[in-house]
């Protein structure tokens, strides 16, 4: 026979195993020409058969499910990544998984697991991921994983666990990921962890866990992210992470520490984000944080902290994101923030500070969003913020301010949002320049609700950027003294952003208010004012529209958002 008849002869035996192979699907399955198989619906109640000999995938998903019985796979030997989610199944035989000796993927997650067979998983060599999690088991044993070498991640998060025995994981040498967050944990052992020396990931979180034992991640060398946030922890051991020199993030919040053991974060050169929210913190001791070279994230809200005092953060010469808000903060020192040469976002928010010093941000060349909103500030010292030039978000609103200095933003030219609503503001002669600067910088204040008078009581209620403050003060004025001026009318000024402090008007004669009229009837005075009006009005239209476009163009680059609340859950 010659060679081509061979050849064609070898091919229509594949398309026919290939056909055969596809044409063999359950009827309750979809089955694709990638060898793919899914059986979803709850209609099934058994597993599917017969299933195609030549699957490398199988998903059953969303079926009424409750058991696997012995061997259901049994045809299907090269299977790769078996996906058995969201049923009822709550049994499963000791040598279901037998023959599956190619699986490398399995998950069984969100059933209703309340054991596993000691020998479930006997034969799975080449498993790289197992996926146990949302179920309701109560307690794994050293044996259930002894022959798993090559297993890279163990998913246990969602259960019922209420202790890990020692030596669970002691012949998972591979393992590089394991959950074991939302179950009962209420302790650990020192040595659970101890064979784990690949494990870059080890989440902990929402369990009742009071207390970690010296040495319970000192095998650890290798750790890059720890998750501990959501128990009860109330205390750290001074050395508890001194092994993790390789840890990047570590998650403490949400749980009862009271103090920070010096040295605590002594070797964490690695470290680049940082929570403590959401506990019972009351002080901050200077060097606590260093030295963090690469931490770029600090979170501190919803704390007790009541004071920040010289040098706390000097060492954290690389952090960005500062948050403090929520605390019972009443002093800042002026060098507190010494070191931050890099800070973008600081979040100073819902604290009881009344004052602040005029060199505290002095240091903050880069500083981008701060928020001070929600504290007593009663003034801000004129040069409080005349090094922050790259400030894009200043948040001031329900404070107790009633004025603020001539001049305090001049040297804010990227100023793109600023808050002012919900202050006591004194709409007096003193309050001039603010409202002159306002009038010319309306498009930065958003928008937000606008800020308005306080005082006096005749304009109480009405906006500070578009009152007639020498209406305001000419009202006022004429009510406590009520004297008839012996001097000629002056004229007014729509906008006194430049007065010169050497004009005197007591030098002013009744000689002046005869200047001939024109043809209008006005004299040549009020026609030089009519024309000074219309010019300074162009100007502020100006002004306007140019700070419009600066802050379009400034708000596509802000991310204040992350100064204005909490940061949902971190994991």
């Amino acid at each position: 026979m010659p060679l081509k008849h061979y050849l064609l002869l070898l091919v229509g035996c594949q398309a026919w195993a290939v056909g055969w192979a596809y044409h063999g699907c359950p009827r309750e399955c979809t089955c694709s020409r990638a060898s793919q198989v899914e059986c979803t619906g709850a209609h099934i109640m058994v597993v599917p058969t017969p299933l195609p000999w030549n699957a490398v995938s199988l998903q059953i998903l969303n079926t009424h499910i409750t058991e696997l019985n012995e061997s259901p796979f049994l045809n299907i030997s090269a299977l790769i990544a078996l996906r058995i989610e969201k049923n009822e199944l709550s049994h499963i035989a000791p040598s279901a998984f037998h023959n599956l000796g190619s699986l490398r993927y399995l998950s069984l997650a969100n059933n209703k697991l309340q054991v596993l067979p000691i020998s479930l998983f006997q034969g799975l060599d080449n498993l790289e991921s197992l996926l146990l999690s949302s179920n309701q088991l109560v307690h794994i044993q050293p044996t259930h994983f002894t022959r798993f070498s090559n297993l890279k991640e163990l998913q246990l998060h969602g259960n019922h666990l209420e202790f890990i025995p020692d030596g669970a994981f002691d012949h998972l040498v591979g393992l590089v990921k394991l959950n074991l967050g939302k179950n009962r944990l209420t302790h650990l052992s020192p040595r659970v962890f101890q064979h784990l020396s690949n494990l870059q990931v080890l989440r902990l979180y929402e369990n009742r866990i009071s207390d970690i034992p010296m040495g319970c991640f000192d095998g650890l060398g290798n750790l890059q992210e720890l998750a501990l946030q959501q128990n009860q922890i109330s205390m750290l051991s001074p050395g508890l992470f001194h092994n993790n020199r390789n840890l990047q993030k570590l998650y403490l919040s949400n749980n009862h520490i009271s103090q920070l053991p010096s040295g605590i974060f002594m070797q964490l050169p690695q470290l680049n984000r940082l929570t403590l929210f959401g506990n019972s913190l009351k002080e901050l001791a200077p060097g606590i944080f260093g030295p963090m070279h690469n931490l770029r994230e600090l979170w501190l809200y919803d704390n007790h902290i009541a004071s920040l005092p010289d040098n706390v953060f000097s060492s954290l010469r690389q952090l960005q994101v500062l948050v403090l808000s929520h605390n019972q903060i009443s002093y800042i020192s002026p060098d507190a923030f010494n070191g931050l040469v890099e800070m973008r976002e600081l979040s100073l928010h819902t604290n009881v500070l009344q004052e602040l010093d005029g060199s505290v941000f002095r240091t903050l060349a880069n500083l981008q969003n701060i928020s001070l909103q929600n504290n007593r500030l009663r003034q801000l010292p004129g040069n409080i913020f005349a090094n922050t030039i790259e400030l894009m978000t200043l948040q001031l609103q329900n404070n107790r301010l009633e004025n603020l200095p001539l001049g305090i933003f001049d040297h804010l030219g990227k100023l793109c949002e600023l808050q002012l609503y919900d202050n006591p503001w004194r709409c007096d002669s003193d309050i001039l320049p603010l409202h002159n600067w306002l009038l010319l910088n309306k498009a930065r204040l958003g928008t937000d609700t606008p800020p308005v008078c306080f005082s006096p009581a005749n304009v109480r209620g009405q906006s500070l950027i578009i009152i007639d403050v020498n209406v305001v003060v000419s009202s006022v004025q004429g009510s406590v003294v009520p004297e008839v001026s012996t001097h000629p009318e002056t004229p007014s000024y729509s906008d006194t952003t430049c007065v010169s402090s050497t004009t005197d008007f007591n030098s002013l004669t009744t000689t002046e208010t005869t200047d001939s009229r024109d043809t209008g009837g006005m004299t040549q005075a009020q026609s030089r004012l009519t024309v000074a009006a219309i010019v300074i009005g162009i100007i502020a239209l100006a002004c306007s529209l140019a700070a419009c476009i600066c802050c379009c163009f400034c708000k596509k680059r802000s991310h204040a958002v992350l100064m204005q609340m909490k940061a949902p859950n971190e994991c």
